[in-house]
């Protein structure tokens, strides 16, 4: 596994590219220069702010600018944690620990289906950035077009991109998942076979994912999204039921797992 940096983090710029959902750059070259798809980091203001709130917080990696050693963060508002973090200015730091966890397990032979609900798409650019001039498509799906931010630099990689919202004001009206299902029932066994599910979402969604990939022989996996306090598989916060009867530790296991071994019935 890659090494893990905990270091202080320059903030290159923020904005807002969606209401309440903002795209921060940071300044983090040794992370840059070892995260893979899929892993996180944790993330705690400095200065003024650096007990409030008290603990890091885990953050997917949304995409790595190698050329500027970048790293963004891709969040929405949803309380007083990320709304203080939605006011850091172009100059101030974070302490920023990682990479952390387990990301996506690409093999050679198998066709990515990336797959995100809302803010599920957040993790998935880094992967597609990976994926630029291979074969892959990307399915995107929120309530309303507004719940899609970034789809200009999803729309970079040059990967298919299919777009769906449930009231319809963009692409598709319906549900990711009926997209995912339709791709794949125009498929036969042996391609579905090649397939590989990558998603990130709503865990309802997930689930449905993993059900529809369970029934079509479908290979798929999923980057859980917990509340976690350490990321390092100390605090055991992130434990979440596993097929048989064991838990999964979310930070050091995952955050991406074999849907196969997550016990849907009990999240």
């Amino acid at each position: 596994m890659a090494g893990r940096y905990d270091i202080y983090s320059r903030v290159v710029s923020q904005r807002e590219v969606a209401p309440g959902t903002f795209l921060l750059r940071l300044h983090a070259a040794e992370i840059c220069d070892s995260a893979m798809p899929g892993q996180f980091v944790m993330l705690r203001p400095t200065g003024d702010l650096e007990h409030d709130p008290l603990l890091r917080r885990p953050f997917s990696i949304h995409r790595i600018g190698q050329e500027d050693q970048t790293l963004e963060i891709l969040y929405r508002v949803t309380g007083r944690g990320t709304r203080l973090m939605s006011q850091a200015a172009k100059g101030s730091s974070f302490h920023l620990l990682g990479p952390l966890g387990r990301g996506f397990h690409l093999r050679e032979g198998k066709i990515p289906v990336l797959v995100g609900g809302g803010m599920g798409a957040a993790p998935l650019l880094f992967l597609a950035d990976s994926l630029k001039g291979g074969k892959a498509v990307i399915i995107l799906g929120a309530i309303t077009r507004r719940q899609l931010p970034r789809l200009d630099a999803f729309a970079s990689t040059g990967l298919e991109l299919v777009l769906s919202t449930e009231d319809g004001s963009l692409g598709n009206r319906g549900l990711v998942t009926e997209v995912l299902e339709r791709l794949i029932g125009r498929l036969d066994p042996d391609s579905r076979r090649n397939l590989l599910v990558c998603a990130c979402g709503p865990m309802p969604m997930m689930k449905a994912v993993s059900g529809l990939c369970d029934i079509h022989q479908v290979e798929c996996e999923v980057s859980l999204e917990v509340s976690m306090a350490c990321g390092l598989g100390l605090c055991l916060g992130c434990a979440v039921k596993g097929k048989g009867g064991r838990y999964l530790h979310v930070c050091k296991e995952g955050p991406v797992f074999s849907a196969s071994r997550v016990d849907w019935e009990m999240i």
